[in-house]
């Protein structure tokens, strides 16, 4: 009778004490269970800083029950941070990823953190295009994985989630995909010669081009921009000096923006006619020098 009296009364209270967590006791059993935990996969110590770095970022709600709390507390804590657009969209996805874990086990019933948003502008918009010095000292460092990267980005100007999902063709050597536009979803780039190695290697590597999220590889970048003394730039400076390559060594302004993904706009003739094949649009990517 004891023993069954004991089993009765655990889940009502096991249920109690979850029901009473703090985010901040929340936060440590999801940290356990997602990279201590965790047999099925492994993950980069970046991307472990960066869900430590965001988590510091939120202790107004440290002591806070997590049930008790709402989409205003959560977006407080995104509105009230002085930082970058990019250490933003770590907290959110850090809050995001809370609740999911908290729905998994029942500490809420509903997730708040759906409703937030990053209210600050994209700094990565409007971006500063590496110079032929900065390019010169990442080829001297392509064998370093953030370099390789960085200048596969560079030579081929997609959006750095448009990597996670791009269909890759190594026999014909194009990349093919984009994110955002119709323009720019199913556009054909050719992989230059100077990168086409460099994407061989990471892809025998890796398995694919973008092992961690976005967010984790700006953290990288930095670190590596920081290690080579290079200027502050952000992953989107990459399409700039793709942009900006194209311009310096004369290629078409049209398959420029057949590469890019942008739109052409009222013009019938490029939009509707303009068809082009990859090889002729290699032709045009292969104008492009490396220093």
């Amino acid at each position: 009778k004891i023993l069954a009296d004991y089993n009765a009364t655990r889940p009502v209270e096991q249920a109690r004490k979850e029901n009473e967590k703090t985010f901040k006791e929340v936060y440590e059993d999801f940290f356990k269970w997602k990279y201590s935990n965790n047999k099925k996969r492994t993950f980069s110590q970046n991307t472990i800083r960066a869900t430590q770095s965001a988590f510091t970022h939120c202790s107004t709600l440290f002591d806070k029950s997590f049930k008790g709390l709402k989409t205003d507390d959560l977006q407080e804590v995104l509105d009230s941070c002085p930082l970058s657009h990019a250490m933003l969209e770590h907290i959110e996805n850090l809050l995001k990823q809370l609740y999911k874990y908290a729905l998994m086990q029942e500490i809420v019933e509903k997730n708040y953190a759906q409703f937030i948003k990053i209210n600050k502008p994209d700094d990565d918009k409007h971006g500063e295009p590496f110079t032929d010095k900065d390019l010169k000292k990442l080829w001297e460092h392509k064998d370093n994985p953030t370099a390789e990267f960085l200048l596969i980005m560079c030579y081929s100007g997609y959006r750095i989630t448009a990597y996670k999902t791009l269909e890759i063709n190594l026999t014909d050597n194009y990349f093919k995909g984009g994110v955002k536009t119709k323009s720019s979803k199913e556009r054909i780039v050719p992989i230059h010669s100077a990168i086409l190695p460099l994407v061989k290697a990471r892809l025998r590597r890796e398995k694919v081009l973008l092992p961690s999220t976005p967010e984790a590889f700006r953290i990288e970048m930095q670190e590596l921009l920081q290690k080579l003394s290079m200027p502050h730039h952000t992953p989107h400076d990459c399409r700039h000096t793709f942009s900006m390559l194209c311009e310096t060594y004369k290629v078409n302004e049209n398959d420029r923006k057949r590469m890019m993904g942008h739109s052409f706009g009222s013009d019938i003739t490029n939009s509707v006619y303009g068809h082009r094949t990859v090889d002729s649009l290699r032709t045009e990517i292969e104008k492009i020098k490396t220093p």
